[in-house]
């Protein structure tokens, strides 16, 4: 099995170096996966890709690979992901895992990922919401406003997903090609929704992974205030025009 795990990077300095030793650490327990893992970087001004760069050499294993892969202009989290994509489904990989950053998305998770690879599923998504998953470091506010936010979108669009604006997430190689990420023009986390949606809609298999998540420790929120509300209007367009 051939993973790639595509993490989109601004300013994060910080984190690459922690991240990328522990997800080393997990997936290179993992017999019969090779692994790359692909920074997607906007250029950061803090230095970001030419860190990654100095230390991928020494990450180096059989069946594991780091890369770096620098966008010229910041556009946000969907620009970056079509980015990446458009160039990566040219290549053998058979799984595109994506995560963020900033250690919010703990790497022990990875197993159960590839797990369900090895097992031929299409679509793997990561859930706050089932039993096993949660948030506790965030406020009330937080929590009320993001359940809320979900249950809308599960009621407009599908209850198979609990939880539709995570990023953590799989997508075989087949499935991301017949939906073709490229085409999506939401933007920041609304590409995540539609890109989920479309997922849904066409894949032959799906399940949901119970996540314990936890707000990032350094850096801030690459989240825009505003996009609770452009993802409410968002959602009945996404249904009326099956994730186009």
């Amino acid at each position: 099995m051939r993973l790639a795990i595509v993490v989109p990077t601004y300013n994060e300095a910080n984190n690459v170096s922690a991240l990328t030793q522990q997800i080393s650490e997990v997936v290179t327990g993992v017999p019969g996966v090779d692994t790359t893992l692909i920074y997607l970087d906007d250029s950061s001004p803090d230095g970001t890709a030419d860190l990654i760069q100095r230390i991928a050499p020494s990450h180096e294993l059989s069946n594991f690979h780091v890369r770096v892969m620098v966008k010229q202009a910041k556009e946000g989290l969907g620009a970056a992901y079509i980015f990446g994509f458009t160039q990566l489904l040219h290549e053998d990989f058979d799984y595109f895992l994506q995560m963020d950053a900033d250690l919010s998305h703990n790497p022990k998770y990875l197993t159960g990922f590839i797990h369900q690879g090895t097992l031929g599923t299409d679509l793997v998504v990561a859930s706050r919401y089932i039993p096993g998953g949660g948030t506790p470091d965030w406020s009330l506010k937080r929590r009320v406003l993001s359940r809320g936010g979900n249950f809308y979108a599960r009621n407009v669009l599908s209850r198979r997903i609990t939880d539709y604006t995570g990023g953590f997430n799989m997508y075989s190689a087949k499935l991301l090609r017949r939906i073709k990420p490229h085409t999506i023009t939401a933007t920041g986390y609304g590409f995540i929704l539609v890109l989920k949606y479309r997922a849904l809609l066409g894949c032959t298999s799906m399940t949901e992974l119970p996540i314990v998540f936890f707000d990032r420790t350094h850096g801030q929120s690459k989240i825009p205030r505003n996009t609770l509300l452009r993802n409410f209007v968002l959602v009945p367009r996404i249904r009326m025009l099956r994730g186009r």
